[in-house]
């Protein structure tokens, strides 16, 4: 698995399809969407049946909206299309993809 961060130069909330012109559905992308003081969001794109590296993030918290797919967690409790999946600051996770992949609006939020 490769992870790559595009040029995200111009992106907004309002350009999500323009972001994912050119994009290989074979590597895990990290597509920054916004960086505004204490949050940012990017668009996730996960190839079919992709695990994260286990991560742990002390200095945010998580959440996500599935945008299509399914995100499967440590646990192995599945989210759909629609679902919020969240994780608060310093919690261990490490997430994979189900068999159609997944994209996913992630946004982190800077806690004290």
């Amino acid at each position: 698995m490769t992870l790559q961060y595009p040029d995200a130069a111009g992106i907004s909330f309002a350009s999500i399809a323009t972001a994912m012109h050119g994009v290989d559905p074979d590597v895990l992308h990290m597509i920054p969407l916004l960086a505004s003081g204490a949050s940012e969001a990017f668009l996730v794109v996960w190839p079919p049946d992709t695990p994260a590296q286990e991560c742990r993030h002390n200095e945010f918290e998580e959440s996500a909206v599935i945008l299509a797919g399914e995100l499967i967690d440590e646990d192995n409790t599945k989210h759909g299309q629609g679902d919020l999946w969240q994780r608060p600051a310093a919690h261990v996770h490490h997430p994979r993809s189900g068999p159609e992949g997944a994209r996913v609006l992630l946004w982190r939020v800077r806690v004290p």
